[in-house]
């Protein structure tokens, strides 16, 4: 597609890359990073938007690093602002502008896709920027980051007890096999197929505990170490006293390339390296860290450099409870879990969420809550918000269920139709990218209910029911 590329730097040190089309659709869309960002991003572009005529932007947030590497925040209120909020802002202003005088024409449409980090900014523009973007699409969004510090703070203590020890998790392939094939055993059927994947797995009520070891320990059961590591992952991170501080994840992920292994257990001995610990997010010239699994650097990170400016900050004894106090200061800058949209709704704003429901990353217990959160403080709020939680889909995409889809035409049709979406076709594909069967992924909270007797593979087999 031939085009025009605008790189600059707005401010101290915020990159951006405005691409212009010489077929110019008329439209606009940023696209987010992932991680901690740390070099020009526009996840826009993985749904075809320069080809389709967009006019795209994407920007490095304000510092340069690897996507895994925090150190850039250390004592630089500057950079976290940028990070937060400021540096996407600033950016889709700047590209508006840019764009406006470039073809002397206004902008019919504005939209924003992100996923991870970049779902997370998707939040905030919603919430604070609301005249920035008509759609946003937020997927898999990293939104709570004082939340998500502890949750990954507490399972690197469970999963690595000894800080210098990072060869081998407490929870190895092993247990991990040995818990995903016993609760799928008693819960695979109960949407009606057996194929490894759980419509909603909030409806399985296996007790992990079940599989404590009666006598020697082996691997047909969890040692008392190894269960109260799964149950760390499963019901989240706690104070002292027992007090929830956010969500754990339902089960999901424990065997796929994209799951447990890569997230919350993983080990030295395992991982040669994390470039490419989010799928479409280049790590550019930066080399990864040396990490276990990808929670260890961002629990790490978040603790050491964001939130207690001490590099030298260890989970091991730690105690939470002054967390959130002492957390306050930063989750006004990072965390988006404002549910009054109303602001960018008024204007007509469109706000589309997704997450998979085996994402390891970023829990879908969290976006279940904060959605019911958005229609509690607005009941008719649905009629501009929408949450899809993807069953079998991994951190962003892939996993054992269906999750190409193209986010940006969906939100594009969505803002130009007025139309809330009731379902969207998840398709998945073979390793040239072509589709080989489809689900429904439908509005929450309904599920995709399997007629008995058509294709399951095959998204005219289902249709969209209200949970029982």
């Amino acid at each position: 597609m031939p085009h025009c590329k605008v790189a600059g730097v707005i401010g101290t040190e915020t990159n951006f890359e405005l691409l212009l089309p010489d077929n110019w659709n008329g439209k606009f869309v940023m696209g987010g990073g992932g991680g901690f960002v740390g070099s020009v991003m526009n996840t826009s572009l993985m749904f075809g938007s320069l080809q389709a005529g967009y006019a795209t932007v994407g920007t490095d947030t304000g510092h340069q690093g690897h996507p895994l590497d925090a150190s850039w925040a250390y004592n630089n209120l500057e950079r976290l602002v940028s990070f937060g909020h400021q540096a996407v802002h600033r950016t889709a202003v700047t590209a508006k502008a840019l764009i406006r005088d470039y073809y002397d024409r206004k902008i019919s449409r504005s939209y924003f896709t992100g996923c991870s980090r970049g779902g997370g900014h998707g939040f905030m523009e919603a919430q604070r920027y609301p005249e920035d973007f008509d759609g946003i699409v937020a997927g898999s969004p990293a939104y709570n980051w004082t939340g998500v510090a502890a949750l990954a703070s507490q399972i690197n203590e469970a999963m690595y007890p000894d800080p210098s020890n990072l060869q081998k998790a407490v929870i190895g392939p092993a247990q991990q096999r040995l818990i995903e094939s016993s609760y799928l055993k008693m819960c695979d059927a109960l949407d009606g197929i057996q194929d490894g994947i759980l419509n909603d797995p909030r409806q399985c009520t296996f007790d992990v505990g079940t599989l404590l070891c009666k006598g020697e320990k082996n691997d047909s059961c969890l040692s008392e170490e190894q269960l109260a590591a799964v149950r760390v992952v499963y019901d989240g991170p706690k104070d002292s006293q027992g007090r929830p501080l956010y969500f754990g994840f339902p089960f999901g992920g424990e065997t796929a390339a994209g799951g447990w292994s890569r997230w919350l257990t993983g080990g030295l001995k395992y991982i040669a390296n994390l470039n490419e610990f989010q799928g479409g997010v280049d790590a550019g010239e930066f080399d990864a860290p040396v990490e276990p699994n990808a929670y260890f650097g961002f629990g790490n990170g978040i603790m050491r450099y964001f939130i207690y400016n001490d590099p030298e900050w260890s989970y091991a004894g730690f105690n939470y409870d002054n967390y959130k106090r002492d957390s306050a200061r930063v989750a006004e800058t990072l965390n988006a879990i404002d549910p009054d949209l109303s602001a960018f709704r008024a204007r007509g704003g469109k706000l589309l969420i997704y997450n998979g429901w085996s994402d390891n990353a970023q829990t879908s217990l969290a976006f279940a809550d904060y959605y019911e959160q958005v229609l509690a403080h607005d009941e008719i709020a649905a009629n501009d918000v929408r949450l899809f939680l993807m069953p079998g889909v991994e951190h962003c995409f892939g996993g054992a269920g269906p999750s190409l889809v193209n986010w940006l035409t969906e939100i594009d049709k969505w803002v130009e139709s007025g139309k809330a979406p009731e379902q969207i076709t998840a398709y998945w594909v073979n390793e040239k990218m072509q589709p080989t069967g489809s689900r429904p992924v439908c509005a929450y909270p309904k599920v995709a209910k399997y007629d008995g007797r058509g294709n399951s593979r095959d998204a005219a087999s289902f249709s969209c029911v209200s949970p029982q």
